[in-house]
């Protein structure tokens, strides 16, 4: 069958039908190529435009849209979602996905909801030409909440059931501006050790997982071209978490009646909207927070703090025990990439953790956490927090470099090498007292570069674009303000969002290198070719 005999179908190249030995008919999902909607677009602003006076409203009021959607190349949605479209179809074809996920960014990026969004959709014919859709023929809010759930690699938008017994909100309040502590203190070592242990990445299909390939595919790989991620072959990455909170009330409905004999306070099961929030310590404001942890990896060396692979973890779950978790993955999502530097903050202060990276050749830039590890001591060696040993008489003791052959940290008495004359030598010597510290022996007191250099302190100082990228998404996004109640819905939210934050990146880098041209030459450029 060709588009031509089969009036029903929407447009040419969306849907090519095949029929079956069985006579049932059988659609194969195509997406037309970029140059394809670029020129739709092309045709249908001229046509809806075609006026100076339109034209110009056109360059003063949508010209930044105009420009941030246009670059994104989504003509290969269609082959990553076919698994998620039957292939036997009775009734109206499919819209193209690629223009629906299109369509769902400019949404995302105007900060609209799905109903006000196909509002606007029918009444202004600029958005729904930049969405791919024809003036007039634009989909309906059934049509994005059953594209939103055909990018949830699972049959109910929640992980958990929704009938279960109500999590009591915790009483014991954590200390200033710290993580809470895990409930299991030898959790992390425990996950590391299993991890080494198991040495190939084992990777446990998620419901994300689709969300994770188009965002990937079509925008961290073309940032990763464009050189705004960083050398990937010696990939410098940031993780840190956030507090995520949720649309739904932690008392759930109750489904017994045991409010009729006045016990308000039961522990039979009730119904939550969002079983999957839980309790988790906000250190920042010091107080509890129902939802969910965003624990963000962006790359240090991008100059837009770019992200890479945005993760949605429990609350009550400690930042170690994500990293641990959401490493392994990034390293399994971004094989062809090497690490070679990871980042991070003091909730992430455990020995294992250092321990993993070594065994990976990827060098730590970890805060040390002073409240949890207290005096530090190293073959009966005082060290103080910059990782350098202290002398008897409470002197930093001198760096007299590195041990060729031997990857160890030479260190020589202060008095000898200050010539100054100590009160209480410790060593009768006349080169006097020499220390040596190695990374392999104790990678958390000792990394590969040394706490107390310049360069430790600068690469430290990188650490804080996680915390943009998560700004983006909180604050100039509005992440938290749909109030969802579903792990489908914040998933789909966040990668979303994420996916708006290289589009910003990619206008930025054309606004700054002064290339980018009015609509109307815009327009003309792609009519001639």
């Amino acid at each position: 069958m060709t588009f031509l005999e089969h009036p029903k179908n929407r447009r040419e190249g969306i849907f090519v039908a095949y029929l079956l030995e069985n006579w049932v008919i059988a659609l194969k999902l195509v997406s037309r190529s970029h140059q394809n909607y670029l020129a739709f677009v092309a045709d249908q602003l001229q046509k809806e435009y075609n006026t100076p006076g339109a034209m110009s409203l056109l360059q003063q009021f949508y010209s930044n849209l105009v420009f941030w959607i246009t670059p994104i190349d989504l003509s290969s949605t269609a082959a990553l979602v076919r698994s998620s479209y039957s292939v036997k179809t009775k009734g109206r074809s499919p819209r193209d996905p690629a223009d629906m996920l299109r369509s769902t960014l400019l949404m995302t990026k105007l900060g609209m909801s799905v109903d006000n969004w196909v509002r606007v959709l029918r009444t202004l014919p600029v958005y729904a030409i930049l969405s791919g859709f024809e003036p007039g023929d634009t989909p309906g809010v059934g049509t994005f909440y059953d594209f939103f759930r055909r990018l949830w690699r699972a049959r109910t938008p929640h992980k958990t059931g929704r009938t279960k017994r109500r999590l009591k909100k915790p009483r014991k309040k954590g200390k200033k501006n710290e993580k809470q502590e895990p409930k299991n203190p030898k959790v992390t070592e425990k996950l590391v050790s299993r991890v080494l242990r198991e040495g190939k990445i084992y990777y446990t299909p998620k419901e994300h997982d689709l969300l994770q390939q188009l965002f990937q595919t079509m925008f961290v790989l073309p940032s990763a071209t464009k050189g705004f991620l960083g050398d990937t072959r010696c990939f410098r990455v940031i993780g840190d978490g956030s507090p995520a909170l949720t649309g739904a009330r932690s008392f759930g409905k109750f489904l017994c009646d045991c409010r009729k004999s006045g016990n308000w306070k039961c522990s039979c099961k009730r119904q939550f909207s969002d079983p999957d929030a839980d309790w988790g310590w906000d250190s920042y404001r010091e107080k509890y927070f129902y939802g969910r942890t965003l624990y963000m990896f962006t790359a240090a060396d991008s100059p837009y703090n770019l992200p890479v692979y945005p993760r949605l973890f429990r609350a009550s779950q400690h930042d170690a025990v994500s990293w641990i978790c959401g490493y392994r993955e990034l390293c399994y999502w971004y094989s062809d990439w090497k690490v070679g530097e990871a980042i991070l903050d003091s909730a992430h202060d455990a020995l294992p953790i250092y321990t993993m990276l070594e065994q990976d050749d990827v060098s730590s830039i970890i805060d040390l956490n002073l409240r949890r590890s207290g005096h530090l001591v190293y073959h009966e060696m005082n060290i103080d927090s910059d990782g350098v040993p202290v002398c008897p008489i409470g002197r930093k003791m001198i760096c007299w470099g590195k041990c060729s052959g031997r990857q160890r940290t030479k260190w020589r008495c202060p008095a000898k090498v200050g010539k100054w004359e100590c009160p209480h030598p410790c060593s009768p010597s006349a080169y006097g007292r020499t220390f040596y510290t190695s990374t392999a022996n104790n990678p958390r007191l000792f990394p590969r570069i040394r706490r107390d250099s310049r360069e430790w302190k600068e690469r430290y100082a990188l650490r804080t674009g996680v915390e943009r990228s998560i700004k983006r998404q909180k604050i100039d996004y509005k992440l938290e303000a749909s109030r969802g109640r579903s792990s489908r819905h914040w998933n789909i939210r966040v990668y979303m969002i994420a996916m708006c934050q290289h589009a910003d990146a990619w206008l930025e880098e054309v606004k700054k290198q002064k290339q980018q041209l009015s609509v109307d030459t815009w327009l003309k450029v792609l009519t001639a070719a």
